[in-house]
């Protein structure tokens, strides 16, 4: 221990109060200005590149939702079937058709693209408000409804079946990203 040296002069056991006041005035000060954040989860898989499932049919589905609806709506059904069907004759296709009948799938296709719009701007927000596994869930099962109906209803009365297929494999793909982000 510190004694005085003489009378009135300070010695270390006389200013360690203030020192101790001191600290912890600058370590609440300190502690004050750090911001707590919300805890980080790491997915369990990751695929090369260090891109996990999840990011895999989060990306995925909204890409989708991206580049079929935004032409779908804003081009209506000829800006959605020629970018759909290269190389086939969509003119000489609708031809054969009445006046009535391209307004209606041009109608339908915008109202479908609105609707795949809307879906992947709700799927982009509740990613970030949803947990994980239902999130995940929901997407792996609208993926797998998708690819069957693009088997069992769309290919088969399609002009260019083939691309359907192609659809179907790219929802099949997310399914399984999905499976796998739910682990």
């Amino acid at each position: 221990f510190f004694l005085p040296l003489a009378r009135g002069t300070l010695t270390p056991m006389t200013y360690m109060p203030t020192l101790k006041l001191a600290a912890l005035a600058l370590l609440a000060s300190s502690t004050a200005a750090l911001k707590v954040e919300k805890p980080v989860v790491k997915p369990v898989l990751k695929l090369r590149g260090g891109v996990s499932a999840g990011d895999v049919i989060t990306g995925g589905a909204l890409f989708l939702s991206a580049s079929v609806g935004l032409p779908a709506l804003a081009g209506g059904s000829d800006a959605l079937f020629m970018i759909n069907y290269p190389g086939f004759d969509w003119a000489g296709y609708q031809a054969k058709w009445t006046a009535e009948s391209k307004s209606y799938l041009d109608t339908m296709t915008r109202f479908f693209g609105g609707a795949l719009l809307l879906a992947g701007a709700l799927q982009y927000y509740a990613k970030d408000v949803m947990a994980a596994k239902p999130y995940y869930a929901i997407l792996t099962v609208t993926q797998l409804v998708f690819a069957g109906l693009q088997i069992f209803f769309a290919a088969p009365t399609a002009a260019m079946p083939s691309v359907h297929y192609v659809y179907a494999g790219m929802n099949a793909v997310l399914a399984v990203a999905g499976a796998m982000a739910m682990i």
